[in-house]
Formats: C-alpha cells, sequence, structure tokens
C-alpha cells in the first residue's frame, strides 16, 4: 500500500489547466500537447493579461520623462 501523500496520488489530483482531465507528466500542467497549444494561443491572442499600471497615475510631482537628479 502507498504511503499517504506519495507523489502517485499526488499526481492523480492534478488536473490539466485547459480542460480539467488528469494531467500527463509530459505535457504538464496540461494533458496534451492539443492543451498546451489552445493555452499558448489564449495567451498569444490576448486573452490572458497580466495587469500593469497606466501610465498617467502617479501624484503627478513628476512628469514620466523627467529625471528628478536633473538640475534643469
Amino acid at each position: 500500500m502507498p504511503a499517504k501523500g506519495s507523489m502517485s496520488e499526488a499526481e492523480t489530483r492534478l488536473r490539466c489547466a485547459v480542460c480539467g482531465k488528469p494531467q500527463e507528466v509530459r505535457f504538464k500542467p496540461f494533458c496534451s500537447k492539443r492543451c498546451a497549444q489552445i493555452d499558448l494561443g489564449r495567451w498569444l491572442k490576448g486573452a490572458y493579461a497580466i495587469p500593469g499600471r497606466d501610465e498617467d497615475e502617479g501624484d503627478g510631482t513628476n512628469p514620466p520623462d523627467a529625471d528628478p537628479g536633473e538640475g534643469g
């Protein structure tokens, strides 16, 4: 009987990031090359995005191009 929390139990609980089927070690974190390609397509189309700051955010004391160290 395998020990509780063994690697084989952990692997059976991991699911594909796209379709939810069990992950395949070869395509981790996906179950197949197809799901990996679907995910890549989503990134390339911009479906996933890492949020960033808007350029106009700030306190307004220094313009974005100004260097505070310059004497001007």
